[in-house]
């Protein structure tokens, strides 16, 4: 009996160690494939940009006919990063005056490539570069805030050959639209690095009633599946600013009218949006990446959730403090940075470190008024 109890005591013993071994190849298999699996989820949190999905497809000469053509702009390059890869521009005298340029919600940086020349031929050294999730940008799962647009812009300093900062150096920016809350919150936050600031048709301070339906159905989103809130975004940047069926329709406000009046008119200014191909408009260019950049409604999701668009009152008073005034450009009918409510809520933060001029025209006026800009700014700063 003593035997066969060491026997029976043996064998399960046996077999607790074959069950214990089975369940343990089986745990660290699903512990590997967990693993794989994870592994794999961050590195789909970073949507590629056509720079990866799209180029290598094509010949040069193929590329040349995009609507977005990777040299649109002189001094082309691309940074890489921990949240991807940044596409940045950056020509003009290598001594000149350093301006860094923040476009607007919807558009690649391209928007402001009018702008741009019009200062470089002014003498100024000038960077652009594409927000996350737009143009040549790849696009990070993060919240779109203002601190990841400025660790961007912090990114895109730090990659250039020059010196733009440090050892008392300071650099100005021209901010457009959502560009313009983005480069306020860095300018109040870094003070020491920003020389000067030029907002046009900014946000920051746009009145909490302007903010339309689509934010507010955004506020909400995390009770609607992703993929039907992208396909409600991109079908709303797909329309004409003012078709006829949103024409005088006071039920759209707020973003969606931020976004597609970034769109509204083709340029009529002497200097094209691109020296190189002075064809392409900056509808063509959106149209483009809304069809082919994967990331691209994400982030301008993810922009109009977290992006400092609206009750910044705290940031721009910060701006009060520096030594230098703020010029703010505006336009007559610009649709939702209402010229008279951003002149009165910005001198109410400003006081007297504020600097106006009002345009005739509606959110383009970087577009389509280039030159009578860029001659304001450089007026502003003595050029």
């Amino acid at each position: 009996m003593e035997a066969l109890s060491r026997a029976l005591h043996l064998k399960q013993n046996v077999t607790i160690d074959l069950v214990s071994a089975v369940f343990g190849v089986i745990f660290t298999a699903g512990a590997i494939k967990a693993t794989q699996l994870v592994i794999r989820n961050k590195q789909e949190r970073v949507l590629r940009s056509p720079r990866d999905l799209v180029l290598p497809k094509l010949t040069a000469a193929e590329q040349e006919l995009l609507p977005y053509p990777p040299d649109s702009l002189p001094g082309g390059r691309d940074v890489d990063s921990p949240y991807g890869t940044m596409r940045v521009y950056e020509f003009g005298p290598e001594d000149g005056r350093k301006v860094l340029l923040v476009h607007g919600i919807t558009t690649p940086c391209l928007a402001l490539g009018a702008v741009a020349q019009g200062m470089a031929d002014r003498g100024c050294r000038v960077m652009l570069f594409d927000l996350w999730g737009r143009g040549y940008s790849d696009s990070p799962d993060l919240p779109h805030d203002d601190r990841l647009f400025s660790t961007q812009i912090l990114l895109a300093l730090t990659s250039s050959p020059l010196a733009w900062t440090g050892d008392g150096r300071k650099f100005s920016i021209i901010a457009y639209s959502l560009g313009g809350c983005v480069a306020t919150s860095f300018t109040a936050h870094s003070p020491n690095l920003v020389e000067s600031l030029v907002l046009l048709c900014p946000t920051g301070l746009i009145r909490s009633r302007h903010l339309g339906r689509q934010r507010r159905v955004m506020l909400a989103a995390d009770y609607v599946p992703e993929w039907i809130m992208e396909k409600f975004v991109k079908k709303t940047l797909q329309k004409p600013m003012y078709s006829n069926e949103n024409k005088d329709d006071d039920k759209e406000a707020g973003v969606e009218k931020v976004a597609r009046a970034e769109l509204e008119e083709e340029p009529t200014t002497e200097y094209p949006i691109s020296k190189k191909y002075p064809h392409l408009t900056v509808m063509g260019a959106v149209q483009w990446h809304l069809q082919q950049h994967p990331g691209f409604v994400r982030s301008f999701m993810s922009s109009v959730r977290y992006a400092p668009i609206t009750g910044q009152d705290a940031i721009w008073k910060k701006l009060a403090l520096r030594e230098d005034k703020t010029l703010i450009v505006a336009g007559t009918t610009d649709p939702i940075i209402i010229a008279n409510e951003i002149k009165e809520d910005a001198e109410r933060v400003l006081g007297d470190k504020l600097e106006w001029i009002l345009l005739s025209g509606a959110h383009d006026i970087p577009v389509v008024d280039s030159e009578t800009i860029c001659g304001h700014i450089a007026k502003f700063w003595a050029l």
